[in-house]
């Protein structure tokens, strides 16, 4: 996760390099010196989440250079903001920057370039060649494997389930199944695709150990796949697997046999062979496409069973012949209680919960949501717990993925999903978390808060709204979100984050300090992290007066009567629904905003001074008593967002809004959506 933060900052400085070099005089060769510095130190970070750190020392040392990373943003954020006031003024503000205000200028000019080249200093003399400084050698990468190995055992471990500990799979069992056995001679190809934990494994297991279906083919192999795969090993024991189903003796020369060798072996065994493959975790269609070409289709009936978290690419990929897709659905609430019940009060008469601890144990599956893993995980934990230790968890009603071993297998599967997230959809994905649990996100809202938080990669041949819907896209295929509503087009209009994955994405952004939730309880003084959303309070936020750190504020809690100070390199600022009917005029010294959503607010209007917000990308004032906008408005150059409507009502299926009187220099927008 670390190398997304210093990605998404060097991407910020090479940026200002291009568009602001007016301001950077006197400062741009320290900025182009960290810019490459920051470069190489990616590299490290891309290498170190990719072989996974494994010791204390390791993971202190990447700490060391994110936290670099993040002061390199504040210097430079904190130089723009006061290079910048020079813009916000008009022309009496220009002339007393470039008389009266020039000395300070020059001296802003030289602590930054200072600072700048302080902290270049502090990392470079680290170690003295960069090489050795960011180079492979310094990560040992041990954890990653253990982890891979860990979830491949977890994974193969569903083939021993008994039959009486499954609950809610009879329905889908016996639709595939069908699929299997049905006449059709070509090859077909079978999907399960689901988040993970959801039960596709299982779901595959129960049926591939079906009598009935290994009757009905030749030989089957089941393999389970590992995201660091050798193609040659897995072929090896796909030969290995269809023998010993056939309990015939693999060949001898196997384990020398090279690539070409072992796709021929496996030709000619198969070719005129009605077999059933198990594919299972499936991460990329590399895998597919390398290993279709030993699976040639005899028109026998052969079947293959993927299953797969990704439904966009994986799940829907040809390999020939016919192709099933089936979607894994969360449990029922009786589904729910009853696997609960089998883990949690399996030494209990009859397997039932005792009446004292029903309410207790109720609230708690809820908390799942109906994942398969998480119930049984949770059910394991409840295991043989006294009632004080009950009354512990119920109160605290907090997973703590990261405490409790018994959720450890939960936090290791889900975090395969999470690592396996190109860097830019990491930060789209936790940013996600800082919406309340059970929360159904807009669309649009949602893709317009990535725009402003600059997660969102330019791409010359896609506006930047484009690229944030695919970016929301990939993560609903990948089953990291979840749609709870689609609009007449089929396009996602609403969407939210299972309470397990948002437990997890809370608990790396609170580690990464990218971003935390406020729920009333916490004192927030110390807080450095970026992201702040307040979901209780009591109407004050004192806590949060010197957070000077801050990139975001969101509110989800209509008693905030106050606003942070002090928080001048704000970029996000979403106030919706708050009661709120006068902005301090702060908010209008925040040069850095980019999103300002003040929806649902009791403001009556606009100061002229919204002006000042050169950078202002999206300003949402639906449902606010505002009667007119100000005269300001029409130097925002950088709006690309003006929403503005007031819901009245419905008549004959149309409905009625209405808006407030448009200023008479709006034409001068650039860029402009009503």
């Amino acid at each position: 996760m670390d190398q997304a933060v210093v990605k998404l900052l060097t991407d910020n400085i090479i940026s200002i390099l291009s568009t602001e070099a007016p301001l950077l005089w006197g400062t741009r060769d320290a900025i182009e010196d960290i810019k490459d510095e920051l470069i190489s130190m990616q590299l490290f970070l891309v290498d170190a989440d990719r072989k996974g750190v494994g010791s204390e020392g390791e993971k202190n040392w990447v700490a060391i250079v994110r936290d670099m990373a993040y002061d390199v943003e504040d210097i430079i954020d904190k130089f723009m903001y006061h290079m910048n006031r020079q813009r916000i003024g008009g022309r009496y503000s220009w002339i007393l920057y470039h008389s009266i205000y020039f000395p300070k200028n020059l001296w802003v000019r030289r602590q930054t370039a200072t600072k700048i080249q302080k902290i270049n200093g502090k990392i470079k003399g680290a170690i003295p060649e960069r090489n050795q400084r960011y180079g492979i050698d310094r990560i040992e990468g041990t954890s990653s494997k253990a982890n891979q190995k860990w979830v491949v055992r977890h994974a193969e471990s569903s083939l021993f389930f008994k039959e009486d500990e499954l609950v809610g799979i009879e329905k889908k069992r016996q639709l595939i199944m069908d699929w299997l056995m049905e006449g059709e001679p070509h090859l077909t190809v079978i999907s399960i695709v689901g988040m993970g934990g959801s039960g596709k494994t299982t779901l595959a297991a129960n049926i591939y150990n079906n009598e009935d279906v290994k009757k009905h083919f030749d030989c089957c192999a089941w393999i389970t796949i590992s995201q660091a795969y050798e193609l040659e090993d897995m072929l090896r024991s796909l030969i290995k697997e269809f023998h010993e189903s056939r309990k015939e003796t693999n060949p001898a020369d196997l384990n020398s046999m090279n690539y070409r060798l072992l796709v021929k072996t496996l030709v000619n065994y198969l070719e005129k062979k009605r077999y059933l493959l198990v594919l299972d975790d499936v991460w990329d269609t590399n895998l597919l496409d390398e290993i279709k070409v030993s699976l040639r289709d005899s028109c026998f009936g052969s079947r293959i069973i993927l299953t797969t978290r990704k439904e966009d690419d994986v799940a829907c990929h040809q390999m020939g012949g016919k192709h099933h897709i089936h979607k894994m659905e969360l449990l029922l609430t009786e589904e729910a209680w009853e696997l609960f019940c089998k883990k949690a009060f399996s030494s209990s008469p009859n397997g039932s919960c005792p009446p004292e601890l029903k309410s207790f144990a109720q609230e708690l599956v809820g908390k799942c949501d109906g994942l398969p893993l998480a119930i049984a995980a949770l059910g394991s934990l409840m295991y043989s717990k006294n009632m004080s230790e009950w009354n512990e968890i119920y109160n605290s009603l907090s997973w703590s993925l990261s405490k409790n071993p018994k959720l450890e297998a939960v936090k290791s599967i889900l975090l395969l999903s999470f690592n396996d997230l190109p860097y830019q959809l990491k930060h789209c994905f936790l940013y996600c978390s800082l919406f309340p649990e059970d929360h159904e996100i807009q669309r649009n809202r949602l893709i317009k808060l990535w725009m402003a938080e600059g997660f969102v990669e330019q791409d010359k041949r896609s506006m930047p709204e484009e690229v944030a819907e695919s970016y929301l896209l990939e993560l609903i295929f990948r089953s990291m979100l979840q749609v709870v509503e689609r609009n007449e087009f089929g396009r996602p209009k609403r969407c939210k984050m299972h309470d397990i994955l948002r437990e997890l994405a809370l608990s790396i952004s609170e580690r990464e300090k990218i971003g935390v939730v406020h729920v009333g309880r916490e004192e927030m003084t110390d807080c450095e992290a970026r992201h702040i959303s307040i979901h209780k309070t009591d109407g004050e936020v004192k806590s949060f007066m010197g957070m000077s750190k801050l990139r975001s504020f969101l509110v989800f809690n209509k008693s905030l009567k106050t606003l942070p100070s002090r928080s001048k390199m704000l970029r996000v600022l979403d106030l919706e629904d708050a009661p709120i009917d006068e902005l301090p005029d702060e908010v209008f010294k925040l040069f850095n905003l980019r999103y300002l959503n003040l929806r649902g607010t009791l403001l009556k209007k606009l100061p002229n001074s919204i002006g000042r917000l050169l950078n202002l990308q999206t300003l949402d004032i639906v449902d606010t008593q505002i009667k007119a906008l100000p005269h300001g408005i029409g130097k925002l150059q950088s709006l690309r967002h003006l929403i503005l409507h007031q819901y009245i009502g419905n008549w004959n299926d149309f409905k009625f809004v209405i808006g407030p009187r448009t200023a008479s220099n709006i034409c001068r927008l650039k860029i402009c959506k009503l």
